[in-house]
């Protein structure tokens, strides 16, 4: 799941198998925000970003930048505090890292939409406790790790519509690819005896479980698509926000951009650690 950043200890195998660009990895607004239909030429006023003739507004990259600068401060402080540190976070990283996951969400909608794929709510949703309580044990360490790495809790649900999207694709485009029951069976087992009783059991965990432990089988299939769709339908970024590297899938520093500095990866941080 792309575009967000925590912070925090190590993650859960599911995790380290995982690097959906997602990696992505993905720091969104509300999904009825991301895109505005616009014309098809290229321009950028009032504009961050054009994903073929749809326009990502720069009043919504700016609400959401804004939103995480500003929980990431109180997570900052909240951890001071109580004796621990947390990292700062740069606001020109987390502008690019946005708008970066607000194109790949674009781009992930118009692959959807050419396959014929739909997510519901309900499937948001259920992606948004399972990846919550499979990664971080609970659903609020989830939310508190995104809080410190500049994700508001407001924007989260659609960084789940992105993880939930880049599940239903690879389904379609890797259909047969898929980690084994004892695999996933054993990887249930460590979380609950890490954490304990967990409000998901594991028929519930397990479509999630066989397809995130088999993501290095899946997500080359899914990185390729969307850097053809992007070659296709023609990202362009605003310049004050740097350019488009479609081998990445991310917005990159430019000469007189705002960022002045490459976006590292964005990072899922911290999670669970069942190694054995």
């Amino acid at each position: 799941m792309r575009g967000l950043h925590v912070q925090g200890g190590r993650r859960a195998d599911t995790v380290t198998a995982v690097k959906p660009r997602s990696a992505v990895r993905r720091v969104l607004a509300s999904v009825a925000l991301v895109v505005v239909a616009a014309s098809a030429c290229t321009t950028h006023a009032g504009a961050a970003a054009q994903v073929g003739d749809e326009t990502i507004e720069t009043s919504t990259l700016r609400g959401i930048v804004d939103r995480g600068v500003a929980v990431a401060r109180t997570a900052a402080a909240t951890a001071g505090q109580s004796g621990q540190n947390a990292a700062p976070v740069e606001r020109g990283e987390l502008q690019r890292r946005t708008l970066s996951s607000l194109v790949y969400l674009d781009l992930l909608q118009k692959e959807a939409r050419q396959l014929g794929v739909t997510v519901t709510g309900q499937d948001v949703d259920a992606y948004y406790q399972a990846y919550g309580v499979l990664q971080f044990g609970s659903v609020a360490v989830f939310e508190q790790r995104a809080a410190q790495g500049g994700t508001a809790r407001e924007d989260l649900r659609a960084v789940a519509l992105s993880g939930a999207l880049e599940l239903a694709i690879t389904d379609r485009l890797t259909p047969n690819a898929v980690a084994s029951e004892a695999d996933a069976r054993d990887i249930y087992d460590r979380i609950v005896g890490q954490v304990g009783k967990i409000p998901l059991s594991y028929a519930d965990a397990r479509p999630y479980l066989i397809r995130l432990l088999a993501s290095e089988q899946r997500t080359p299939a899914l990185q390729t698509k969307l850097r053809e769709i992007s070659q296709r339908e023609t990202v362009s970024i605003n310049p004050r926000f740097g350019g488009w590297d479609p081998s990445q899938l991310s917005v990159v520093a430019a000469d007189g951009s705002v960022a002045t500095t490459p976006a590292p990866e964005p990072s899922l941080g911290s999670g669970l650690s069942t190694a054995q």
